[in-house]
């Protein structure tokens, strides 16, 4: 029998459900982890019981849930593990940082810092030091001399390449590394005038390599690691009101095992949706591995409501030198959190025809290659049809009106990344691109009903800052790329909430708010609907719930829990 007592009941605010036959209310009623009812709030006022929790919203806008549709989101804890040298301005600051850091730790014990600069984008490195260079091993060794010390470079995607590296004499000892030692592919050895290491390396691969390489004995992310980060990453994304990720580009064993183990605690609040990212080394080990993976990843995957792996990753293109250092390097990935494959196109279009033989979901990152990846998937389509099983294009950019048709005749689901391509130093777009408007055009792939999420891909790793993007689009420098293409805050909302929930095939439960879906929502700070474009990246979540269970709580609203 169905409950008629809310268990939570929110009232006087402005409900935005992002639904097509419910754009708003005053009041939403919450029954265990769905909702029960939305409307005026005297109308909801039956509904209350005496184990009713009360909020008055105080004109308080409140939303659906976002869904990150591309979240990288253990990186965002990962982040945190080690001590931060974004207040330094000087060699001389690194130094004092690490000498108070060797001061309360063992001898011999590793001291592993964050990259040279200020995140997110860590930019102008080392320009950005008083002394226009990094720390050399005999900076480090002066603040530690019997600690082995490595300060970590960026991950290449945060901004671009070079990145800058550092580590002092007992770090280069226990790494093995002298003035014999041959650099690998894309990593320079910066070396004094006699020829010896300074302790400095510049790595002019996006995909950093040089822990898989020169310094393998650094220390890595550990399983206790990744479980501690993932769980800080729950918490600072929910602070800012996601409550579902989709994990497009494929998550690696070792990052599964995380988020396994922290499912099986009771202590993952995310709703996950993960791609697998496979560890095959050759086209005849795919070939072998696919229809084992389709036993448990293929249709709807294995999992829950909170949990599920579903699909397999699929690159197009990539370096195959890059992809043979860090397969080799498995099961540790890094920062990426993701095996980097490498597939030229016969290969491809081979393990693409599997995957769908075998009822498995494919996710791609586009890179540019769209037209290519439409004709190999319109040939399998033609085969064994892809309707129904929701390929993913993963960050979609550039795209023309034709190419929408075609994504849409195919069943196919895409997701963007305002952040990555329209906002970040790292895109230099607007030489190659004139105006832009087949530039995210989120604009027309909303008139022409393509499915499509919207991911912050941990670069600001703030869905309010992607949001402010989609409807200002403007880059770093403050150029507009696109205007036509601007979405409204309401369309925009749709798109981080509906449209992700779309992606994950999970419509019929989230991405708005409606009576008997799941109750996930957040309060906001402002409404973004009545502001300023400017203001709308400084909005802040004051509530989130996941399932009707608070996993965010700012400050009490006025007259809460009366």
């Amino acid at each position: 029998m169905a409950r008629n007592v809310a268990d939570w009941i929110l009232a006087n605010g402005e409900i935005l459900t992002c639904h097509p036959r419910g754009p708003r209310a005053e009041a939403i009623a919450i029954a265990g982890e769905r909702i029960l009812a939305l409307g005026p709030a005297r109308a909801l006022r039956r509904l209350r019981g005496r184990e009713t929790r009360w909020v008055d919203l105080d004109g308080a806008t409140v939303i659906p849930g976002f869904v990150d549709g591309h979240a990288h989101m253990d990186r965002e804890g990962l982040k945190f593990l080690y001590p931060s040298l974004e207040s330094c301005r000087t060699i001389s600051d690194i130094k004092s940082l690490i000498h108070r850091l060797a001061s309360r730790r063992a001898v011999g014990e590793w001291i592993v810092t964050m990259p040279v600069g200020a995140p997110p984008f860590y930019l102008n490195v080392p320009d950005c030091l008083e002394e226009k260079r990094m720390p050399e091993r005999k900076d480090l060794d002066a603040a530690a001399p019997d600690h082995p010390v490595y300060v970590r470079g960026i991950w290449g995607f945060w901004n671009k390449p070079p990145i800058f590296y550092a580590a002092n004499s007992m770090a280069l000892r226990l790494a093995g590394i002298t003035r014999n030692s041959v650099a690998p592919t894309g990593v320079e050895i910066v070396r004094d005038a006699a020829g010896e290491p300074t302790g400095v390396f510049i790595e002019h691969n996006v995909t950093p390599i040089l822990e898989f390489t020169l310094l393998k004995s650094a220390p890595r992310f550990t399983l206790p690691d990744r479980l501690r980060a993932l769980k800080d990453a729950l918490r600072r994304y929910h602070a800012r009101g996601v409550t579902s990720i989709y994990e497009g580009h494929g998550v690696a064993p070792e990052l599964l095992s995380a988020y396994r183990e922290l499912h099986a605690r009771g202590d993952l609040s995310m709703r996950s949706h993960l791609t697998a990212s496979p560890t095959w080394r050759s086209r005849a080990e795919a070939e072998r591995d696919i229809p084992d993976l389709a036993s448990w990843a293929g249709g709807d995957g294995l999992g829950d409501g909170v949990l599920r792996v579903a699909g397999v990753y699929l690159a197009y293109g990539g370096d195959a030198e890059i992809s043979h250092i860090l397969t080799h390097g498995l099961p540790y990935t890094g920062w990426a959190g993701f095996v980097e494959q490498a597939h030229d196109a016969e290969t491809y279009r081979a393990l693409a025809r599997l995957a769908r033989s075998r009822g498995l979901r494919v996710s791609t990152i586009v890179g540019g290659k769209l037209e290519e990846l439409l004709e190999i998937w319109e040939e399998i389509d033609k085969e064994a049809p892809l309707r129904g099983i929701r390929w993913a294009l993963v960050h979609l950019a550039r795209v023309t009106t034709r190419q929408m048709q075609r994504i849409n005749r195919l069943g196919a689901v895409a997701t963007t990344n305002p952040l990555s391509h329209i906002y970040s130093p790292r895109s230099h777009r607007m030489r190659d691109i004139g105006d832009g408007e087949e530039w995210l055009p989120h604009r027309e792939l909303i008139r022409q009903r393509v499915p499509f999420g919207i991911g912050t891909d941990n670069k600001i790793a703030d869905p309010f800052v992607a949001l402010w993007s989609v409807v200002a689009r403007e880059d770093f420098s403050g150029g507009v790329i696109g205007p036509r293409q601007r979405l409204t805050a309401y369309q925009a909302l749709r798109q981080l909430t509906a449209g992700g929930a779309q992606v994950i095939g999970r419509q019929g439960e989230l991405g708005s708010l409606a009576p008997g879906k799941l109750a996930d929502l957040v309060v906001l700070s402002d409404n973004p609907l009545s502001m300023r474009v400017p203001e709308i990246a400084k909005i802040r979540a004051r509530l989130t719930m996941v399932g009707g269970q608070p996993v965010h709580r700012e400050d009490a609203p006025k007259g809460a829990e009366a």
